[in-house]
């Protein structure tokens, strides 16, 4: 303390523990009021005040607050207070807050919380205002939740504390509010919080109610709603509730709540409404549909209705209930009074069908909250309450799925199932469906404390009760205290099935005796069934227990568990010297993922010296499985309890892992603290070589190495574990080195590095190594607790990567850990020298050259990583062989600055022009930001001689907005194109083929679609581009020869098929081969206005300059068309084919037996095989009919060549003479030709030739 002017000052303060009790908050009888002045007499200066803990306690609950550092000034007026850290069971606290001591008492100041939750960074902030006169609070909330969503809220609240109603303004919106945050123990919600409570005109009844102060008295209203986005049932951790709307009035003497209704899971609601005035209040609210399952899956589905009603009178609550279900026969009335001496229930009444229970009782509000219950029974059935499906007595007959096959209990080596128990194998057999059934009439009467330590002193009868039809019996008493059993005595027999428990434990002295004989489980339903039986002792405390005891299990099924057969006994005694011996024998042991046909344990010596060895075979997870655990040591007696300390002399498992203990190891291990000496322990081929492991009060030390870890084997595990194959192959082979310390500080390192092996990957058409020479990480621990990483890896055909990190890390229970503001230094350098080799990877059919290389810097944080360097590459080019696509002599440079990617210059040249891209994508955002611009100049895409392609054009890509994806716009420009398609494609198998292989593995079956409902990616595209076909489009291919133009418009999204809109016309001089026959396109459009690979399709080719003109018309869609012959004029489908295969009709025979040769003819050549005989020796007709030069055979073979569609070419060979001729055919016109031949006749023939059926149709 100074000299005048006096003033206090403390440069430090410290303070240990702070154990603070606080009693129950009183009513205060007047409100309070403003005080006239809040200063001190002197000034006042406290540099730092430091406080270890602070414990609160309340009754039935204790908050703990730990490292208080605060300081502070005053200069007597003005107060300033400054809480630099305080840490809460919610996070870390902070706030700045400075008060003036004079009326009205102004207010400045902010506060923050910040803390963690399921790994989360949450954060609360608020600022205060104005004065404790009219105080104004601004609170933001923010963070990210464990379930991915954001939680966002503000509020703002203007108040008058000491004012008649204390609060004038209340503005709250928050979203994805979660109640665990605040609890852990709550269930999950995705709350969103509305409140609106402003200032309104008063009602007429509140200005005649007089007595306010002079001037309109204040009235608060607005509306109040809670909005649960993701309602569930308590069994799932979710809240039952889906929303809670009312409203809300204030003034000086009443407070209302109007309008109020919430909405549960199930249908059911709560409506009502409550004022509070002058101290006194009512709330009445009606329940509806209340559904008991939404609580407790084990609770029956229920419509219970009716009031509830609270009443307030001067500190005395009574809270009155009655709600009924009448079509389950239930009833809960009860009526409980609350008062400051006392909670008492009064006329709680449960019905269930025809029975019912009473309960009457109290609880006082003394100094130990003592007790008094009395329960009365009358032919009550419990189970009316509980779900059917959780009581059913067929339950145990259902047999456990394992593996894919259906196993009754039996025992090992025995089909017969012998040891099981007569009822529950009955029970299995029949599989009978039952619901239980119970009448219990008896009482109960219980007292005792709640505080300092629960007691309880308890006495039951049961009488005239049954239980499934079988008699249930049973009383006694049962009385604790803390964790002791005082003298007790409970008899309970419940349908043949007996337990008996008599007296006392937990103290010196103590001895309790337990029976159980349990022949017919089958009969308690719940899934159960099997005979069990225990006898035993036990004498003590639980810090020291003695036990002896025997057990038997035959048959035993506890849901989808089962034990074939178990027997054993324990006799465990306290003492350095006292004994220690357990057995077990057991066989068809059983749960959904293990089976042991034989499980054996033998345990045996004294606490001081002991044996154990373990055995077991059968299967984990449908893996075989057979191990053996021999050991030996002592118990100790350690800080955090009791400790075991010894020796590992055997850990075998000669199934899956394959597991072999080396050399023994020495084993210490207690609460807390593990201490592992040097042993060697082979895992599947490889060795771990262990030096020293060490964990004690949160310090870890080990070293050690790991050999010859083989991934192969690894990946095999993996396939034979999960059923999922690896994507590649893989001989490599591994090395691990550690030797690390974490406690106070962290140091050492831990190295995993390659000793030999490769990589291989199906490359199409075989499979292709990575030519792995080189990989290594390793991680040291250096001073000031920083982790240095170092990567580095070697491969013939992917290149060269070496990658640093350093960051500083925490150590938590002796586990080093990374936090999220840890700030990040590091660098990574990918070389690829030669792109060469690495093409040889996608395949035979890729040529890729040219360099790359990447080098980054890392800064940033842990969660929040920031990367910056550049990318180049230099001579890059990709060619596709059996596609024709060459892309050469391209450049790129990209820049990254801070996670900003920068494409300065992307550029490829085709076979001729180019192809450039320049852009901006910003990588650490949730919808990247993205901007970018392709161009191509010319770019000759194709460059084959069967196909190219060369086009012009632009286009842009962005962002696509809230639709979600980039969206790419563009229109380019067809420069040059020919598809010239083989006229045979090579063999392949039809789409509906799918074959499945031995391995499991799937080809040929068709992916399906994303649901349309999947959100997209930040990279899924949105495609809108316009493709205009230009002047020399060409294809070939499926006998057509086409040239086409139009403009077409090519759409994509997410998960829906490509389309597009638009029409494409077919130029003239484009043909189009059918039977064998090549025919001029007339008219051809191609219409889009769907998937792009089914468009519209209307085809007309004809073959003309002859009397009847003839072709095909192709019209439908591309992959449903319909093919037609037409002709002018119109005949009959054998005449087209006729005149479109031959150039002349059917009737050019004389008699019918050559008409029908005729008609034989053209059907071979049309047909498959007739075109391939025709084409293989280059002719367009062979076939069998009358001459037509006059030869004499009846039957002529003839062959004809068309050199254009007006000169024809043709032969004559009689078949039953030597005869012959040659003939050349000129068609002059439709009906005009001259015809000249040479052989066994000559001469030349003037042709006229007039269809008079056709004729007469005109």
């Amino acid at each position: 303390m100074t000299h005048l002017p006096w003033r206090l000052s403390v440069q430090s303060l410290r303070i240990g523990t702070v154990d603070a009790r606080l009693a129950p908050a009183a009513k205060p009888a007047t409100r309070p009021t403003l005080p006239q002045r809040l200063t001190v007499p002197l000034p006042l200066q406290i540099h730092s005040l430091d406080v270890a803990a602070i414990r609160l306690h309340e009754p039935g609950s204790t908050i703990e607050l730990s490292a208080l550092h605060a300081h502070g000034s005053s200069d007597g007026r003005r107060h300033h207070l400054v809480l630099d850290r305080l840490r809460t069971p919610y996070g870390s606290l902070h706030a700045d807050v400075a008060l003036d001591g004079v009326r009205p008492f102004a207010v400045r100041g902010d506060a923050g919380l910040s803390g963690q939750f399921d790994g989360q960074e949450m954060r609360l902030g608020v600022q205060l205002s104005g004065s404790l006169q009219a105080l104004v609070a601004d609170m933001q909330a923010s963070g990210m939740q464990s379930n991915g969503t954001q939680l966002n809220g503000v509020a703002h609240v203007e108040a008058t504390p000491f004012a008649d109603v204390p609060l004038k303004v209340v503005t709250l919106d928050a979203d994805h509010l979660d109640p665990r945050v605040f609890n852990p123990g709550a269930p999950h919600a995705d709350l969103s919080v509305r409140a609106r409570l402003r200032p309104v005109e008063p009602a007429p009844s509140a200005q005649a109610r007089g007595g306010a102060a002079p001037g309109m008295p204040l009235v608060v209203a607005g509306e109040v709603s809670v909005v649960n986005a993701v309602p569930g049932l308590l069994a799932q951790q979710r809240l039952p509730l889906i929303d809670v709307r009312t409203n809300v009035r204030l003034d000086a003497s009443r407070q209302a709540l109007c309008a109020l209704k919430v909405r549960l899971l199930g249908g059911a609601t709560v409506s009502g409404a409550g004022t509070l005035e002058h101290g006194r209040g009512r709330v009445a609210l009606r329940t509806a549909d209340l559904d008991l399952s939404v609580f407790s899956a084990t609770l029956r589905a229920t419509r219970l209705a009716g009031p509830i009603g609270v009443e307030l009178d001067a500190g005395r609550q009574q809270v009155q209930v009655d709600l009924a279900d009448a079509d389950a026969k239930l009833r809960v009335q009860g009526a409980v009074a609350i008062d400051p001496r006392q909670i008492a229930l009064e006329r709680v009444r449960l019905t269930a069908g025809d029975g019912h229970a009473k309960l009457v009782g109290v609880v006082r509000r003394d100094e130990h909250s003592s007790y008094e219950w009395k329960a009365t029974l009358a032919a009550l059935d419990p189970f009316a309450l509980l779900a059917r499906d959780s009581m059913q007595i067929g339950r145990m007959g259902r047999s456990v799925q394992h593996n894919g096959s259906r196993m009754a209990p039996k025992t090992a080596g025995s089909g017969s199932g012998k040891g099981v128990g007569k009822d529950a194998g009955e029970g299995i057999g029949k599989g009978a469906v039952q619901r239980l059934d119970a009448r219990v009439t008896g009482t109960l009467n219980a007292k005792g404390t709640l505080t300092p330590t629960l007691t309880v002193q308890a006495d039951f009868a049961l009488h005239d009760s049954v239980y499934n039809g079988l008699p249930l019996s049973g009383g006694g008493t049962l009385a604790l205290a803390g964790t002791r059993i005082m003298p007790s005595d409970v008899r309970v027999s419940v349908a043949g099935n007996d337990i008996q428990l008599r007296g006392s434990f937990g103290a010196a002295g103590d001895r309790l005796l337990f029976h159980v004989d349990a022949p017919a489980l089958e009969r308690l339903g719940f899934g159960m069934a099997g005979a069990a039986h225990a006898n035993g002792d036990v004498t003590g405390s639980l810090a020291h227990p003695n036990v002896v005891a025997s057990y038997q299990a035959n048959g035993v099924v506890m849901g989808d568990k089962w034990i074939g057969h178990a027997a054993g006994r324990v006799e465990l005694r306290d003492g350095a010297q006292g004994t220690m011996i357990a057995t077990l024998d057991a066989r068809a042991v059983t749960t959904p993922q293990v089976r042991f046909n034989a499980l054996s344990l033998r345990l045996d010596g004294v606490r001081a010296h002991h044996t154990l060895v373990a055995s077991g075979s059968g299967s984990v997870g449908g893996q075989p499985v057979d191990f053996n655990v021999a050991a030996s040591g002592k118990l100790t007696d350690a800080r955090g309890g009791i400790g075991w300390s010894g020796t590992i002399s055997q850990l075998e498992n000669r199934g899956l892992p394959e597991i072999k203990l080396a050399a023994p190891a020495t084993v210490n291990a207690s609460a807390g603290h593990w201490v592992i000496g040097a042993t060697r322990l082979s895992v599947e081929r490889a060795l771990l070589d262990l030096k020293s492991f060490q964990y004690a009060g949160g310090r870890l030390q080990s070293s050690g190495s790991l050999t010859h870890i083989d991934v192969a084997r690894l990946l095999q595990l993996r396939e034979q574990l999960t059923h999922q194959p690896a994507s590649f192959r893989t001989d490599l082979v591994f090395d691990a080195q550690w030797d690390v310390s974490f406690g106070q500080r962290a140091a050492g390192y831990a190295q995993i590095k390659r000793r030999s092996g490769d990589v291989t990957i199906d490359a199409g058409r075989g499979i292709a190594s990575l030519g792995v020479s080189d990989a290594m990480v390793r991680i040291d621990f250096a001073a000031h607790r920083r982790l240095n990483a170092t990567v580095h890896a070697e491969a013939e055909r992917l290149g060269t990567l070496d990658a640093t990190l350093r960051m500083p890390v925490t150590v938590q229970d002796g586990v080093p850990a990374v936090a999220g503001d840890a700030p990040l230094d590091g660098t990574v350098v990918f070389e690829l020298p030669s792109l060469r080799t690495t093409g040889g990877l996608l395949g035979p059919s890729y040529r890729l050259d040219g360099q790359m290389l990447l080098k980054l810097a890392i800064a940033g944080q842990a969660s929040h990583p920031k990367l910056s360097g550049t990318l180049t590459g230099d001579g890059l080019s990709a060619t596709v062989v059996d596609q024709g696509i060459t892309l050469k002599d391209g450049i790129v440079r990209v820049v990254l600055t801070e996670n900003r990617v920068e494409f300065r210059q992307v550029q490829f040249h085709g076979a001729q022009g180019t192809l450039r891209a320049t852009g901006n994508v910003m990588l650490d955002q949730q919808n990247p930001d993205l901007s970018a611009h392709i161009v191509a100049d010319k770019l000759e895409l194709f460059a084959s001689p069967y196909r190219q392609l060369s086009l012009s054009g632009d286009a842009t890509v962005a962002n696509a907005g809230a639709q979600g994806g980039m969206a790419i716009n563009g229109r380019f420009f067809v420069n040059k194109a020919l598809f010239d398609l083989p006229e045979q494609s090579a063999p392949s198998l039809s789409d509906d083929v799918v074959i499945v292989r031995s391995d499991g593995t799937v080809e040929g079956e068709h992916a399906a679609l994303s649901a349309a409902g999947e959100p997209a990616g930040p990279f899924a595209p949105r495609a809108n581009i316009d493709v205009d076909l230009g002047r020399d489009f060409r294809f070939r291919g499926a006998g057509a020869d086409l040239g086409l133009r139009g403009v077409i418009n090519v759409v994509s999204a997410p998960n829906q098929p490509l389309r597009a809109v638009g029409n494409v016309r077919v130029v003239e001089g484009s043909t189009y081969t059918a039977f064998g026959r090549k025919l001029g396109i007339e008219n051809g459009y191609f219409t889009f206005n769907g998937p792009v690979s089914d468009p519209g399709i209307n085809i007309l080719a004809m073959r003309r300059n002859q009397e009847v003109e003839a072709g095909v018309q192709v019209t439908g869609t591309v992959q449903s068309s319909k093919v037609k012959l037409v002709s002018e004029p119109n005949v009959n489908d054998n005449e087209k084919l006729s005149w479109l295969l031959l150039g002349h009709g059917t009737d050019t025979g004389a008699n019918l037996g050559q008409q029908s040769t005729m008609n034989a003819a053209i059907a071979l050549l049309g047909s498959a095989t007739g075109k391939r005989i025709a084409q293989t020796f280059g002719l367009d007709e062979v076939s069998v009919g009358q001459s037509e030069v006059g030869l004499t055979d009846p039957q002529v073979v003839t062959l004809s060549k068309a050199i254009t569609e007006r000169l024809v070419l043709g032969y004559e060979q009689g078949i039953e003479t030597s005869n012959n001729a040659f003939k050349v055919t000129v068609n002059l016109s439709r009906f005009w030709a001259i015809m000249s031949y040479a052989g066994t006749y000559n001469g030349v023939d003037l042709q006229f030739t007039r269809r008079f059926d056709g004729f007469w149709k005109k």
